[in-house]
């Protein structure tokens, strides 16, 4: 009878794993992530696509890297950082879509919501410390480096939900505009990198990856901003460049961290 009860357990694990993978995959190319990710990796081969080539890098990195990484790794290996980031990511698409009175956006935000709501991705039920990550002097280099990354992230929202309203151009995805979802998207990746501290700090297992997602999109967007500075939603040449210097300097410093944090843990437990 036990043995039953493992196995069922087991089948079911297995289960939530391959429907997380499956999700993940489903947000990269049913949702058009990978095309519109590519506009800014092949742009001759999306000529007509040139004006929003930023904006299409944001909808491409948001549900090509930043929503389905997370999902795909919990598939792989699941891991207690997984769960809280998708949450964060829906929580910056559902804001920005109610800023912009994009309820499309908004239904998409409890879409995005619903990927983290398989039952074993929130077990055991994360009970995280703030003040863990606040209070050691030893972690406020990466906090201000997220709030930094925050600071920024509003200010271009601010500028991106000022051009939707002036009824800037922009493109259109699954009848949803562009530049409203750039704004989810930019808070979203310092949302994702919080949640990577806060997985750094109270030692959840694999929080060294969690950093990636965030870090490799602020890289990635950054790069193309500069590359386009002229064009509608870029960041700019000068900040575009700041963007991608952040991506590896707040995982480099998670890492350094983290490594530093639990060298202390290990020493303090041996004396």
């Amino acid at each position: 009878m036990a043995t039953t009860a493992r196995i069922g357990t087991t089948d079911r694990a297995v289960r939530a794993r391959l429907g997380a993978g499956a999700v993940g995959l489903g947000w990269a190319f049913l949702f058009f992530g990978i095309i519109d990710f590519l506009v800014g990796v092949i742009p001759s081969q999306f000529p007509g696509f040139l004006p929003f080539v930023v904006l299409e890098t944001s909808w491409g990195l948001l549900y090509t890297f930043l929503l389905p990484v997370p999902l795909i790794a919990w598939a792989a290996k699941p891991a207690g950082w997984v769960g809280p980031q998708v949450a964060g990511i829906a929580a910056a698409v559902f804001a920005a879509g109610v800023a912009a009175a994009a309820w499309g956006q908004v239904f998409v935000a409890f879409l995005v919501a619903a990927s983290a709501a398989f039952p074993r991705m929130w077990r055991p039920w994360p009970r995280w410390s703030l003040r863990r990550a606040l209070a050691r002097p030893g972690f406020w280099p990466v906090d201000a480096l997220v709030a930094l990354a925050m600071a920024v992230a509003v200010v271009h929202t601010w500028e991106v939900l000022g051009a939707a309203r002036s009824g800037a151009s922009d493109d259109e995805t699954w009848y949803l505009m562009h530049l409203p979802m750039q704004a989810a998207f930019v808070l979203a990746v310092p949302a994702a990198a919080a949640v990577a501290v806060l997985a750094m700090a109270n030692g959840v297992g694999g929080w060294w990856f969690a950093i990636v997602p965030p870090a490799g999109c602020a890289m990635w967007f950054g790069a193309v901003s500069a590359m386009y500075p002229e064009v509608v939603g870029s960041l700019g040449e000068l900040p575009g460049w700041f963007a991608f210097t952040w991506g590896p300097v707040v995982a480099g410093a998670l890492w350094t961290t983290g490594f530093l944090a639990s060298r202390a843990r290990d020493v303090g437990g041996e004396s």
